[in-house]
């Protein structure tokens, strides 16, 4: 049985968004208000804020640590390809300028 324990006020952009939540696309009737918010105050006072706060910080280091990771990897790996790109050019520089090999001229058209 459902009791009525005390009438509260909302602010007009609570009851706005509620009016919004509320409404079922294709449906003239809407959801019904009170049932949706009991769920949601069930919802909110059923955790435990402090659980909520350390769930919220654990994934927050977790994506933190991961995008770091992840630059930490592209960091090393353009450093690398910058590496091999200077190997190549000092390689290039040192071979014959006569040289007739495909690689030689297409560097030679490339670097005109």
């Amino acid at each position: 049985m459902t009791k009525i324990v005390r009438a509260f006020s909302l602010d007009p952009s609570v009851s706005e968004d509620l009016d919004f939540y509320t409404r079922i696309p294709g449906v003239s009737k809407p959801m019904n208000k009170s049932k949706y918010v009991n769920e949601a105050l069930q919802f909110y006072m059923g955790k435990n804020i402090k659980e909520m706060i350390e769930e919220n910080k654990t994934l927050k280091e977790n994506l933190t640590g991961g995008l770091k990771s992840r630059d930490d990897k592209i960091e090393k790996l353009t450093v690398t390809i910058q590496g091999l790109e200077h190997d190549l050019a000092d390689s290039l520089a040192k071979e014959s300028p006569n040289c007739r090999c495909l690689w030689c001229r297409l560097m030679k058209r490339l670097q005109k």
